[in-house]
């Protein structure tokens, strides 16, 4: 008569639950990911290239292919992806417009102008 290894059932268990929490976890990523650079609620989209910058007081002006300019704010909790914001570089941004000045969600650094 065969005798089964008691800890077989164990292993299978602790297996299925990392493989549970892996799979949990790369939904979470993919999810967070594909909303990264999504437009919410109130969002303007712009796109441009910076020419002009003021770091100390987080303020830049974007201009577009048009020649349209939007004078753009920042704060901490604004996503900056892709480099450094300076002058002259390709940026593509949401903003959305509150206490009078438009305040950047996201930007995107090296995107083409459009």
């Amino acid at each position: 008569m065969r005798q089964e290894n008691p800890e077989l059932p164990l292993r299978l268990e602790e297996i299925m639950k990392r493989l549970t929490v892996l799979f949990a976890l790369a939904i979470f990523a993919v999810s967070l990911a594909a909303s990264a650079g999504e437009k919410k609620a109130g969002e303007k989209m712009v796109s441009g290239t910076i020419s002009s910058i003021d770091v100390a007081n987080r303020s830049m002006t974007v201009t577009d292919a048009k020649s349209v300019s939007w004078t753009i704010a920042w704060n901490d909790s604004t996503r900056v992806k892709g480099g450094e914001l300076k002058e002259g570089q390709a940026v593509a941004l949401a903003y959305v417009e509150a206490d009078g000045k438009m305040w950047a969600s996201w930007i995107k650094v090296g995107t083409p102008a459009s």
